[in-house]
């Protein structure tokens, strides 16, 4: 199955871009849109269970993992789904058409809209999150339990900046992905990877190189 003309989007590009750059760029993109398509915006039956069973046996608290989900993410992903390279014009101003699903590419941009405009309060949030989790990773090291969980005070302002950061985000299947991993601290983890993620695509559209229109073009 093939994408249609109406399955397509193209990114705006200007400024200059070196081999660096669109290398980093694709990988921020397509991870971004993995995340927004599995978390979010794929309401197919097959990817929603094939999610769920990876998500229930997914080993989330080491570092090194969060990179490997969405190595998962993408496996999820039908191909008819998967983000291709359709044109490319690199002038100034250039584009990317890529043709996928178009729902998810809009979701992506109005995530970087709404990022970029409260950018300070999320970051905020961010910070306060990596900071109860290092402390916890510390008190773990002490202690020698890796087992070891936050404190009832700890967990309920987890849960409050995991509802700003998703604010932030714009993500809004929260409740949906706190149902699937029924457990604050691995909520907080995967938004705090999809933080770090969305801010580094963001860069692009900060200095100029890329900007994602909010509605598909006619």
């Amino acid at each position: 199955m093939e994408h249609s003309k109406n399955d397509t989007y193209k990114i705006l590009l200007d400024e200059n871009w070196s081999l660096e750059d669109l290398t980093e760029f694709l990988r921020l993109y397509f991870q971004n849109y993995s995340f927004v398509y599995c978390l979010e915006t794929s309401n197919t039956n097959e990817v929603q269970v094939n999610l769920t069973a990876i998500l229930h046996d997914y080993e989330l608290r080491e570092g090194l993992s969060y990179v490997n989900i969405y190595e998962v993410f993408k496996r999820v992903i039908p191909g008819v789904d998967k983000p291709k390279i359709k044109s490319m014009k690199y002038n100034s101003p250039g584009w990317f058409e890529l043709a996928l699903d178009i729902k998810t590419a809009l979701a992506v941009a109005g995530a970087i809209s709404i990022f970029l405009k409260s950018a300070s309060e999320v970051t905020t949030a961010y910070k306060k999150l990596y900071k109860i989790y290092s402390d916890l990773s510390k008190m773990r090291a002490k202690k020698k339990n890796d087992l070891l969980k936050l404190d009832i005070e700890n967990a309920k302002l987890a849960n409050e900046l995991n509802k700003e950061l998703a604010k932030g985000l714009n993500f809004k299947s929260l409740k949906q992905l706190e149902a699937q991993t029924k457990d604050v601290e691995e909520t907080s983890k995967f938004l705090m990877a999809h933080f770090r993620r969305l801010f580094k695509l963001s860069n692009f559209v900060r200095k100029g190189k890329a900007s994602f229109p909010l509605e598909k073009e006619e």
